[in-house]
């Protein structure tokens, strides 16, 4: 139960209703974004800039993202948010034992080698931001990824940090 009043998706209009929209039909709403409808405006930025910049990013796929998203959640404990990356990373042929081993040792996770250390690297600036270096960013760099990678993808880690804390906060 939400402890701030939200729009169901049932009642939406205006700029909420355009913020729901962006997730594809048949799929459930996450609670997070149930939980933005506490703001119109903020949910609309979210969405309609955000979302749909992650969505069509050139370098960053759903398959990495969904699994930063997902251990991170892992990490803070935040139920709402791991069941939904799990489904995502389930519907794109990642197994139950993979998700389970993935969590155990993120290097584990089922993803091409650059994307683990890219992977790895958020886990660690998310965790441990006093312990991120030069030579970090450096080895992400002799894998071919950009620091607009790096930082988009730090930002999607550090974000679900947030989305833990406010769904903790806010959802009773």
């Amino acid at each position: 139960m939400f402890i701030l009043n939200h729009v169901k998706p049932e009642e939406a209009t205006g700029k909420v209703a355009e913020a729901y929209g962006v997730i594809p039909p048949g799929m459930p709403l996450p609670e997070p974004l149930l939980m933005m409808s506490a703001s119109p405006d903020l949910i609309h930025i979210w969405t309609q800039n955000v979302i749909k910049y992650f969505r069509n990013h050139e370098r960053l796929d759903m398959g990495l993202m969904a699994s930063i998203r997902y251990l991170l959640s892992c990490e803070n404990e935040y139920e709402a948010c791991v069941n939904f990356n799990a489904g995502i990373l389930q519907a794109a042929g990642i197994s139950p034992t993979e998700l389970a081993d993935m969590k155990a040792n993120p290097a584990l996770a089922p993803l091409e080698e650059s994307q683990k250390e890219l992977l790895l690297f958020v886990l660690k600036a998310v965790k441990n931001p006093e312990k991120v270096t030069k030579a970090d960013v450096e080895k992400l760099h002799e894998l071919g990824w950009r620091d607009q990678d790096i930082f988009d993808a730090t930002f999607i880690g550090a974000f679900m940090k947030a989305v833990s804390i406010l769904g903790k906060a806010f959802v009773k």
